[in-house]
Parts: C-alpha cells; structure tokens; sequence
C-alpha cells in the first residue's frame, strides 16, 4: 500500500537520490514494450493501480483496467473500469487479445489458476505480459506469496497451455546488491527513527550513500558484461497456442 513516505519520495523516482530509482529500469521496459501492442487490441490489465499503461498503447486499443476491490479502494485509492478477483475473471472466452499483469503474479495464492483462466479469456496467439520480482523485499504484505525463477515461469506457463516466448532478466547483479542494500539501509534509518535510537542520525548521511551506490552500480554494469545470475525482476511474454 502506498505509505506517505512513499509519497514523498515519489517526486525522486526519476534521480539517483531515490533508493529504488534502479527499478525505473523496470518500468522504462514496459514504456517500451506497450506501443508495439497490435492497434485495435483489447487489452485486458489485471492489478491496473492507477491504469498508467493506457497512456502508452496504441489510441486504438481497447482498454481495460481490472484490480480487486479492497486493494484498489483501501489501500491505493484508485478506481479501475472493472472490480474483480484475478481467479475468477468475468471476461467470455476468447475475448482478450493481450492480458497484462505487472507485479501481480507473486500476490497470487494461485498462480496456476490464475494463468489457466487468462489461457482461457485469450483469443488464439494472444499473449500475456507480466513483469514479475525475482530478488525484491517483500511487499504489499501479507498478500505477497512467492518469487518465480525462470524456469519456475515456463513450468507454470507449459502447466497452465501457454507458451513462455519471452523471460528478460531485469538489473544485473551489481545493481540488485545495490537495489537491495538501498533499501535495507533506508528500512534501517527508519525503524531506527521510531525506536528513538541514537543510530538514527546516521540517517543523515543516507542521500550521499544512496546516491554513490546507485551510480557506482550502474556505471560498473554499463562497463562490464551483462549477467542473469541475479536480476531484481524478468520481462515475461507468454503466449496462448
């Protein structure tokens, strides 16, 4: 859920001052990823949050944005087109050309039903787009149930009569130590704040060290060659046969 720090730092999302500005990454993917959409699509979006990804498709395509009722209206504060549970979508069959679900699937109690009812909304060659954590803290808890390698992505997806066509690591070691070890030192300063301890004037010198971090580990991973030992997400394309 969004909490006011969150809030107050979302101004920052865009520097290096910000401790997760690494995940940007992320989303420029998706901005990259969402105007190749065939124009005159219908695009369903599973957990939609404040429908953001309408204003990169297509004009043409036809959009939909689904999010579950007490996430959308107790904890974010947004209204999507459609209410609904992600297990049981109130969509006919074969009526989707494109499904999305970006940071979904690992909120999921089950994901197989889940993608065994999307194989059956998608229309034949349709796809689903998901971006999914792999090495991220947890989240939105308690709803946050499980992180899928990727060969735990295409077991699913071949479970569940889709084909995984595409599974792009997202950050590179380097920046996911540096991604984590951002958030863990903010997470400290914090609870060190509230605990009215001593240790919470380090907090001061937070910026410089989230700042130095960030940067040495996107300069170092620009220089070096790429790994997929340890991204903080994937870029996943599945496909229905």
């Amino acid at each position: 859920m969004t909490s006011p720090l969150k809030r107050t730092l979302a101004p920052l999302a865009s520097t290096p001052l910000h401790p997760q500005w690494l995940v940007r990454r992320a989303r420029a993917r998706l901005v990259a990823y969402l105007p190749t959409i065939e124009p005159g699509s219908l695009v369903i979006d599973i957990g939609c949050f404040d429908r953001w990804p309408v204003r990169h498709l297509p004009s043409s395509c036809r959009y939909i944005g689904l999010d579950y009722l007490e996430t959308a209206e107790n904890w974010y504060g947004t209204k999507p087109d459609v209410y609904a549970d992600a297990a049981a979508l109130p969509f006919a069959d074969g009526s989707a050309d494109v499904v999305m679900m970006f940071s979904v699937l690992e909120h999921l109690a089950d994901p197989e039903r889940v993608l065994a009812d999307i194989r059956r909304l998608l229309r034949p060659a349709g796809r689903l787009v998901m971006q999914v954590p792999f090495l991220y803290p947890l989240h939105d808890r308690p709803r946050d149930f499980g992180r899928f390698t990727e060969y735990g992505l295409r077991r699913t997806a071949t479970a569940t009569g889709l084909e995984l066509v595409e599974c792009e690591p997202i950050g590179g070691p380097l920046e996911t130590s540096a991604l984590l070890a951002n958030i863990a030192m903010s997470r400290a300063v914090l609870d060190w704040a509230a605990q009215r301890n001593p240790l919470a004037l380090l907090g001061a010198g937070l910026p410089v060290a989230v700042v130095a971090t960030n940067l040495l580990a996107r300069a170092l991973t620009s220089l070096g060659r790429s790994s997929d030992m340890m991204p903080f997400a994937y870029h996943v394309v599945l496909e229905a046969g």
